[in-house]
């Protein structure tokens, strides 16, 4: 158990840094391990859930965003907890699903790991959009919702009109000439 002092102690520090590794609590307050994390334990905090979830910040620190997100410089927290948890959240309230690239710049880390657990677990589902995997809810309204949302974003290709030439030169003439400059560009 630890001591309302102590506890104190560790509370007031990390609010006053607002964002710490435990070592960094442990080294300032010359606390074991085992005492800070108690002290946190009974207050309440959050770790990051990226950079190895080696950051802590107390529970009524973070101001989240619409999506569940805190960042503090290239930390980040999420209300949902784990970056697993973080991802699974994220991609059941969207809209239209995510791809890779989409939650790797909305989470500032890595994803693929996560992603491939979460789809085996059968916890998100995919499909392709051309070349790009888009992540889905597993439940089948919804996903359903998703996927037609994504796919109805996409522009459908236009007519390739016709080249116009000037009068009086011909179309061979013109590609001549194009593939001309392209071999002697000056």
């Amino acid at each position: 158990m630890t001591s309302p002092q102590t506890q104190s102690k560790v509370i007031n520090l990390l609010r006053e840094l607002v964002v710490a590794t435990l070592d960094v609590l442990c080294h300032k307050l010359s606390k074991s391990r085992m005492t800070v994390l108690r002290a946190l334990k009974s207050y309440g905090y959050f770790s990051s859930f990226n950079l190895n979830s080696s950051y802590f910040t107390l529970k009524d620190i973070p101001d989240f965003d619409k999506q569940g997100l805190w960042f503090h410089g290239s930390v980040g927290f999420s209300r949902y907890g784990s970056l697993t948890q973080t991802i699974k959240a994220i991609v059941e309230h969207s809209e239209k699903g995510y791809t890779v690239v989409e939650l790797q710049k909305l989470l500032g880390t890595k994803v693929h790991n996560q992603l491939s657990l979460l789809c085996r677990k059968r916890m998100l589902t995919r499909f392709y959009v051309g070349r790009n995997c888009v992540y889905t809810s597993v439940e089948a309204k919804l996903q359903a919702s998703q996927e037609a949302k994504r796919k109805g974003q996409l522009k459908k290709p236009e007519a390739i009109s016709p080249i116009q030439v000037p009068p009086g030169l011909e179309v061979l003439t013109v590609i001549r000439l194009l593939i001309e400059m392209i071999h002697k560009p000056d």
